[in-house]
């Protein structure tokens, strides 16, 4: 080609030749040259129709798909998702059963919780970084989908401790990668205006199985024995396998990731050109550089200490409900039916608020005016004040002989409450941090993941040595604090993101 160029630049010039090169911006497959006789003139143009590839969305394709497919997508990916906490609450149930029977110390029920929850909140890292490393979400999938399936074979067939100790962890890794890879896809699909229904109906479905898992895992339990529940998980991770294998597609590409067409919002990557390097370089903790960020670091530290209360009801419920109020494990998992309820609410309520939000606000500045991602925390300040009141509650009527339905309604308030915070902020992080969204929800889960694990090993005696009312208390009096995180982000993430860039 450059061959040619240099041929038909030596015509003479003395002429008055001209040469009118027309820039395309598709592949070429074909030329053809045209010739004006009067000026001497030559002009190459471009024959190659436009044709879109549906499998390799190669050209910010992720976004132009049709509502329809935007939708299979992200139910297929939000089913996914719900395995991984399912995989978690579906054990709770269990844990004094499976304790029982390798007859081993009541402190096992916090060590099993924990192992899950630290290797979920770390193998998400490395499954960010691999899938922005190679550009592919599809494939990180199709690797970890199988694992689950493995691993959830052997925690049911294990014949001691130690080895479900090994299977959980394996299975903690697999189910690590569906939450922050679900959650890049959703990034890949929708625009700014979108993205906060979309990522509420994500977590809509997500925590969905914070609902159904410890009762699953209740009648599981009671009627086809504790091991049941890994065969179960087994059946699901298989058919979400095959409906991935059939209808998901690689939504992941440079020009989707730099979001260079989202210019109503000022995120702090969004003017970051990504370059397609010859050579992949994988590190497994590059994510972790978005905490150079004190808009994230802070953020993330605030939702990993709201969020770890949620684990901790359903520990102190767990272990307390059936000593309390004398109910069966089939019965402890309807238990939790309100709770789930909470969370799904509160996950749906808050992406369409948040949503709201930023329409109103770019409704009401003009057209050259960036919106700024803080707009979108606006939506939580009434979650702030419900959640530490509920849980100070919850913890200074436990130790009193109350009906068991204002414990219910008290958990599912405070649970509505995390979700409105947690939703949002999840979404804000992505919305500042749009060319990593995988790597953002990654490092975001895995510190409040090993916060969660870190608190479950010490509530047992932490409950023993202060009791349930100071403990809540105690964890009321943090949350309460902890506000202050996020008024310093909202007021001063902007200065924060523009510092960094510069």
């Amino acid at each position: 080609m450059s061959q040619n160029f240099e041929n038909l630049c030596d015509v003479d010039r003395n002429n008055n030749s001209s040469i009118t090169v027309v820039e395309v911006d598709k592949p070429i497959n074909s030329l053809h040259t045209e010739s004006d006789s009067e000026n001497d003139s030559f002009t190459i143009k471009n024959t190659n129709s436009d044709i879109e590839d549906t499998n390799k969305l190669n050209n910010d394709n992720s976004k132009n798909l049709s509502i329809w497919r935007k939708r299979l997508i992200l139910l297929i990916v939000s089913i996914a998702a719900m395995i991984s906490p399912m995989a978690d609450a579906i054990l709770y149930p269990a844990l004094v059963q499976i304790c029982s029977d390798f007859q081993t110390p009541e402190i096992f029920v916090n060590i099993l919780a924990a192992i899950f929850i630290f290797f979920m909140g770390f193998g998400q890292i490395g499954w960010a970084a691999f899938s922005e490393a190679f550009e592919t979400r599809r494939r990180v999938y199709l690797i970890c989908m199988p694992l689950i399936l493995i691993s959830s074979v052997i925690c049911a067939i294990t014949p001691n401790i130690w080895l479900l100790m090994v299977g959980r962890g394996i299975q903690a890794c697999g189910t690590s990668s569906l939450v922050a890879i679900g959650s890049g896809i959703v990034a890949d699909m929708y625009e700014l205006t979108e993205r906060g229904s979309a990522y509420g109906n994500f977590y809509l479905i997500y925590t969905f199985s914070v609902l159904l898992g410890p009762l699953f895992g209740g009648y599981f339990t009671q009627y086809l024995g504790w091991r049941s529940i890994f065969w179960y998980l087994t059946i699901m991770s298989g058919i979400v396998y095959i409906a991935i294998l059939l209808f998901v597609l690689e939504t992941f590409n440079s020009n989707n990731s730099n979001e260079s067409n989202e210019s109503d919002v000022e995120g702090s990557e969004s003017r970051e050109v990504k370059s397609s390097p010859s050579r992949k370089r994988f590190n497994p903790f590059l994510p972790f550089k978005l905490l150079r960020y004190p808009n994230v670091t802070i953020s993330v530290l605030y939702i990993s200490i709201i969020s770890t209360f949620v684990d901790i009801q359903l520990l102190v419920a767990s272990k307390n409900f059936p000593k309390k109020y004398g109910v069966s494990t089939s019965t402890l998992g309807l238990l939790f039916i309100p709770s789930g309820i909470g969370l799904m609410m509160g996950s749906f309520v808050s992406g369409k608020y948040s949503d709201l939000l930023i329409k109103w606000k770019k409704s009401k500045q003009n057209d050259d005016e960036s919106i700024q991602p803080e707009v979108r925390i606006n939506s939580i300040w009434i979650a702030t004040i419900i959640v530490p009141a509920v849980y100070i509650l919850y913890g200074w009527l436990f130790e009193r002989e109350i009906h068991i339905a204002v414990f219910l309604v008290l958990w599912s308030l405070g649970n509505f409450g995390v979700l409105m915070i947690f939703n949002t902020i999840s979404t804000y992080l992505v919305d500042s941090n749009r060319s990593k969204s995988a790597s953002i929800i990654a490092v975001f889960h895995c510190i409040r993941l090993f916060v969660e694990a870190c608190v479950s090993v010490l509530e047992s005696p932490l409950e023993e040595y202060l009791g349930i009312k100071w403990m809540f208390t105690l964890f009321s009096l943090i949350m309460v604090l902890s506000n202050l995180l996020i008024i310093a982000v909202y007021f001063k993430g902007r200065s924060w993101r523009e510092k960094m860039d510069k």
